[in-house]
């Protein structure tokens, strides 16, 4: 036999094989406009492996339990396909790491069982071809509080948080661009750690004067985090990573943070990211203070009482699309594309003598939608909040352990608004047509194949036919058969 064709026949076997044992090996190289395009809309695998005890930070105490601290089923590939099979394109994995998962503080070194867990949970999502943003969540306080009080370290931050993303980058390189990092989760929000040196450099309600210095230590620290990453090579050099504004305040990020300050060794691949849960008195109060009351209806419904402050005002409505569309001129126009990482709105139950349940319903609904169709409007791709609480109030879409959607009302109301919004996101987001002259089609198109390199690389995905690609000068293997581009 032709020992060039038995290699390239061996080539092939060992490709094909490679690719199944490994699915998460698949290089598209997608800019973050481009990889925009797949991701909206997101769900959020809250309370899960960002649970734990601010007590644990800097030590290895909390264990794989900690999976189910704040909710109490274990994730499974059957809860991620059924987010995948009910539409949802990304999920975004709040993850702890130094909260309990730490075996070596000085070298911020992850215990391997709970690297392998968080592994494993990746995995699921990208067995499901979903998009996956894995970040460093509240993590007890150790950056994200801690790191902007008052009398912090700074410089020791910097290279906790530099040997942190080196750990994890490291641990995760071999993964293909579907895997995209987030530095932080809400900088500036939380309480203290037990090892905080200082209160809060600022008050993020009223001193917002104060928050072009909070910004820039912010930024100081946001580029460790790029530059650890990028450091560590491979696939890394070119993924995709999510940098966050202050407090990931839509009105605060839109007035005092510049991305352009921020360097990258990579081209095109940075991610902005905010929260959405306005207005308060509607999304997150559940009872009444002394300083306002729960609003139980959103824009468009009468409240039962002929009160006006039971009802959320015009104005919030205008001010939330507002945001958003500055967020586009912003960030979004200027090629950094924007996560709303987690949006949600507590559904409740209302006893009759506050007010009609039916229009709270609705009102929750349509604040969904609302907040969905107007984020693709603006190129924002959101993220909804999904705790696993299936009782009320909850933000809670899937039955976790029954494997069902539990709550129907805010379901429908993210694909109404989803619907609504699709093509004026797809025409910010077109679909990429070719990378760098390979043919990209979508990832998801389990009937097609891949096309490899002699060097076992992936080079073209979800291919049907392989003459309507335009591959460079080369051999490659498609279907176990040699093609030569001449």
């Amino acid at each position: 036999m032709n020992k060039t064709f038995l290699s390239l026949c061996l080539a092939a076997a060992v490709c094909t094989g490679h690719a199944q044992d490994n699915p998460r090996i698949q290089t598209l190289d997608l800019s973050a406009k481009e990889l925009a395009h797949y991701m909206a809309p997101g769900w959020n695998l809250g309370n899960t492996l960002e649970a734990g005890n601010s007590a644990n930070i800097f030590t290895n105490n909390g264990g794989t339990a900690t999976e189910t601290l704040w909710q109490s089923t274990k994730t499974t590939q059957d809860i991620i396909n059924l987010v995948k099979a009910n539409g949802f394109k990304s999920v975004r994995i709040p993850t702890a790491w130094v909260m309990g998962h730490l075996t070596d503080r000085a070298t911020m070194t992850i215990d391997p069982l709970w690297l392998a867990r968080v592994k494993e949970v990746v995995d699921y999502c990208i067995n499901a071809n979903l998009y996956v943003v894995l970040n460093d969540h509240w993590d007890g306080g150790w950056i994200e509080y801690d790191g902007f009080t008052t009398g912090v370290d700074v410089s020791a931050k910097k290279e906790q948080l530099r040997l942190l993303w080196t750990n994890i980058a490291t641990a995760f390189s071999e993964y293909d661009e579907r895997l995209i990092f987030a530095g932080m989760n809400e900088p500036g929000v939380g309480g203290a750690s037990p090892e905080a040196s200082g209160g809060l450099m600022f008050d993020q309600y009223t001193d917002n004067d104060k928050l072009i210095d909070f910004v820039t230590r912010l930024q100081e620290y946001e580029q460790v985090f790029i530059d650890a990453v990028r450091a560590t090579g491979g696939n890394n050099a070119r993924r995709v990573l999510v940098v966050q504004g202050p407090n990931t305040n839509i009105g605060q990020t839109n007035k005092y943070y510049d991305v352009t300050k921020l360097t990258d060794s990579a081209t095109d691949r940075l991610m902005v990211e905010i929260h959405h849960y306005d207005p308060y008195q509607f999304c997150g109060m559940t009872e009444d203070a002394s300083w306002g009351k729960v609003w139980y209806y959103w824009y468009g419904h009468s409240p039962a009482r002929a009160s006006s402050d039971r009802i959320a005002p015009d104005a919030q409505r205008t001010a939330i699309q507002t945001n958003m569309n500055s967020l586009k001129s912003n960030f979004v126009d200027k090629g950094f594309p924007v996560i709303v990482g987690e949006y949600g709105c507590n559904h409740k139950t209302l006893a009759t003598t506050v007010g009609t349940q039916a229009n709270h319903d609705e009102s929750v609904k349509f604040w969904y939608q609302f907040s969905t169709e107007y984020a693709y409007e603006a190129g924002l791709i959101p993220f909804a909040w999904d705790t696993n609480n299936l009782g009320r109030p909850n933000m809670t879409i899937f039955n976790r352990n029954g494997l069902s959607v539990n709550d129907q009302t805010i379901y429908d109301g993210v694909f109404a608004g989803d619907q609504a919004g699709r093509a004026a996101f797809n025409a910010i987001y077109p679909e990429p047509s070719t990378t760098n002259g390979v043919t990209v089609r979508a990832v998801d198109d389990q009937t097609a194949e891949k096309v490899y390199d002699l060097g076992c690389r992936v080079v073209a995905t979800g291919v049907k036919d392989f003459s309507r690609l335009k591959l460079k000068k080369g051999i490659y293997i498609f279907k176990g058969k040699k093609y030569v581009v001449n």
